[in-house]
């Protein structure tokens, strides 16, 4: 059996980003026929077109996912790198799900005005140059992660990986402010992060000061 290298997977990697139009970039959606992108308020707290230069990357985001779901960074060639934070996260966030790649032209985008470099937004609305359905998005991941293009993390019951997990989680759960909600609605909290939130709330109740 073949086995790629890690230096052909860079070259994969910048051979599939060479290939793309100059100027283009990409906003990956679950929702089709869509020909002029508005701005939405987002996490960011700002109105923004998003969009990203890696088509690899772009494709993570044609689900409703978030920060509980993955840790998503990106290696030097610029190659996705993706942390499962509970068991199965990707199958069960990918599977049986299609969505929309829409190409946009670079013009109008700033990169840098969010904390991930990988991110370019717009503050205008952004007409829609071409659509290109992917309608099996969890086989195209699987694809691209064989041919090199993703690094896929499946959760391990390890304590280091556990560890990189937790500090994440605690992060975000603070971050989002998910403490003064009513965070039990969400399955993800109470199933995978219960000891997590409970500890942060026992911590937080004053009877250590």
């Amino acid at each position: 059996m073949d086995h790629i290298t890690d230096s052909e997977k860079g070259r994969n990697v910048k051979e599939k980003n060479d290939r793309r139009e100059p100027g283009t970039v990409y906003h990956v959606s679950g929702t089709s026929g869509i020909r002029v992108l508005q701005p939405r308020v987002s996490t960011h707290k700002k109105a923004y077109v998003y969009a990203i230069d890696n088509l690899v990357t772009g494709l993570l985001f044609g689900v409703n996912k978030d920060d509980f779901d993955f840790i998503l960074s990106t290696d030097e060639e610029d190659r996705p790198l993706v942390y499962e934070c509970y068991p199965d996260a990707f199958r069960l966030s990918y599977e049986g799900k299609g969505c929309s790649v829409y190409e946009l032209s670079e013009e109008g985008f700033i990169r840098g005005a969010t904390s991930w470099m990988p991110e370019l937004v717009s503050e205008q609305e952004v007409p829609v140059l071409r659509e290109t359905v992917v309608p099996d998005l969890y086989s195209r991941l699987l694809e691209e992660e064989k041919e090199g293009n993703l690094v896929l993390h499946r959760y391990q019951d390890t304590p280091e990986y556990k560890e990189r997990i937790s500090r994440h989680v605690v992060d975000r759960l603070i971050r989002f402010e998910v403490l003064r909600g009513d965070w039990e609605q969400d399955n993800r909290f109470a199933t995978f992060f219960r000891p997590l939130i409970e500890g942060l709330l026992a911590l937080m109740d004053g009877h250590l000061l």
